[in-house]
């Protein structure tokens, strides 16, 4: 979901899909269904939500705004873990081998589970404010990647781990407001902006691990 005014779908007792505590914990139990972990493992993991309400002031700041940024950008990604990071390998599990058909495309000697940030979430590089909610909710993206990364280098060692994104300035409805504002080439398409991130994602190794990583590879400051 990427949007600045979410239209999010609606069960049938109201509840907001995209932000319910209840509907990630059920697709989790239909995907282990499915695919019994005893059979399968995760291998790769894209968390891509996206909220933005531009508050250029304190002013601006709207509670609800701001609560609904949060438990989309921030909460959203962390129900996500809780429920299905049970399906990443553990230190036992056997992984495909390098370069097998199994792998193609993807990440070759680790599972990756990967949480869209942005680089407004670092705060060692904002020097412009502005956006608040964007901002905290992204900044807390960074964070839970790495205390998560944390649990994983126990869980998993060094067969998964976990990074934060930062995928540029892409045309999507989230972004429409700024398109003016930036030039040409580093207006992304969506598809461009995929291809690159996979690219990143590919080339990450334990070293990479816990940080954010932008477009280019290279990474953003906490």
């Amino acid at each position: 979901m990427g949007a600045r005014h979410p239209s999010f779908t609606r069960n049938r007792d109201g509840a907001r899909t995209p932000t319910a505590p209840h509907t990630i914990h059920d697709a989790a139990v239909t995907v282990f269904a499915l695919f019994p972990k005893k059979e399968y493992y995760l291998h790769l993991s894209l968390c891509v939500p996206g909220l933005l309400f531009p508050e250029k002031s304190p002013s601006q700041i709207d509670y609800e705004h701001a609560l609904l940024t949060f438990r989309t950008n921030t909460l959203g990604p962390m129900m996500l873990l809780k429920h299905f990071s049970p399906y990443l390998p553990r230190k036992s599990t056997a992984l495909p081998i390098p370069d097998s058909t199994e792998l193609q495309g993807l990440p070759q000697h680790h599972a990756t589970w990967a949480t869209m940030s942005a680089r407004v979430g670092s705060i060692t590089d904002n020097r412009l404010g502005g956006w608040y909610s964007y901002r905290a909710s992204k900044a807390a993206v960074n964070q839970i990647t790495k205390t998560f990364d944390n649990h994983l280098r126990t869980s998993a060692g060094e067969k998964a781990l976990a990074v934060s994104l930062h995928p540029g300035t892409v045309k999507t409805g989230l972004s429409e407001e700024f398109w003016g504002n930036v030039k040409g080439e580093k207006l992304f398409s969506a598809e461009f902006a995929a291809e690159k991130l996979m690219e990143v994602l590919c080339g990450r190794t334990m070293a990479d691990r816990g940080k954010c990583w932008d477009w280019k590879g290279e990474e953003v400051p906490p």
